[in-house]
């Protein structure tokens, strides 16, 4: 791990408890923090998993432990997005799923560190799911995200989860706060009118309609939350939030939650941000 990366105590005990009695998790995601916060954890991660002291990982003097140190480890492979395009290339994503039944080189796991998955299409995900639904007992994946609004419902079950606190890859501005306001309102109108009107600042905006749309996925994920029995993490929207919970059914706002989710990992895909808020609108 690069010594110029710290973490908090918080995060270091949650990844030593996934490692308790020898366990070790198939799947993890990484989300929130830095990019750079989020890729050395993943290294760390990494070495855990193929370390090769069986009662203290990583032990920091084996092998195994040398050589992810030096980023030469056989059995840590990382995937990312090519420089030249917007998203993972379908093909890249079926042949590490292909890659993942073969058996490690030097460890008894193999690690495949997938890079901001925010930047893989639903599709890539979908495929990513079927080897995360029954991966074989070597290989494990480490996935990195400024924010697991960005990974399908289906994936996010299959994980195991460490948070670094709010993204510091987003700030959400005083006007993306202000339209998700409006559009918390909007939703529960049965005037069409109301929701064009709030989400008519994002017209031809793609900063602003990235920002409302993280911010508003994050108040429905409260919403859904606290319909089902849980706690806000998003304090200073907590008012939309619970007035989302009373005025509407969990199936609702899962759908509104999905959404919602859909649109947004649309968004590179799709330059008329016009008609992404009339999709927006119309969906809701």
């Amino acid at each position: 791990m690069s010594e110029s990366v710290n973490f908090s105590e918080k995060v270091l005990e949650s990844l030593d408890n996934l490692f308790v009695d020898g366990r070790c998790p198939h799947a993890l995601l990484i989300d929130g923090g830095s990019e750079l916060q989020r890729a050395a954890l993943a290294r760390l991660g990494a070495k855990m998993i193929v370390c090769s002291n069986q009662e203290r990982t990583p032990c920091g003097a084996c092998e195994s432990c040398r050589k992810a140190d030096e980023g030469i480890h056989p059995d840590i492979i990382t995937v990312a997005k090519p420089d030249d395009r917007k998203s993972f290339a379908k093909a890249d994503v079926k042949k590490m799923v292909a890659d993942a039944y073969l058996t490690p080189n030097d460890s008894d796991k193999k690690v495949y560190i997938i890079s901001e998955v925010q930047q893989m299409t639903e599709e890539s995900q979908n495929l990513l799911l079927k080897i995360l639904e029954e991966p074989p007992t070597y290989t494990a994946f480490i996935l990195t995200s400024y924010t697991a609004n960005a990974v399908i419902g289906t994936v996010l079950s299959r994980v195991s989860r460490i948070r670094l606190g709010k993204s510091e890859d987003t700030v959400y501005g005083e006007k993306a706060a202000e339209v998700v306001r409006a559009l918390s309102v909007a939703v529960n109108s049965p005037y069409e009118y109301e929701k064009i009107k709030a989400t008519a600042p994002m017209d031809g905006n793609k900063k602003l309609a990235v920002e409302v749309l993280e911010l508003f996925i994050a108040v429905l994920r409260d919403a859904v939350s606290l319909k089902s029995g849980g706690k806000i993490l998003l304090n200073d929207f907590s008012e939309q939030s619970e007035a989302l919970s009373q005025s509407n059914t969990l199936k609702r706002l899962l759908d509104m939650y999905d959404v919602v989710c859909g649109i947004y990992r649309s968004v590179d895909n799709n330059p008329n941000y016009t008609l992404l808020s009339a999709v927006l609108c119309a969906r809701l």
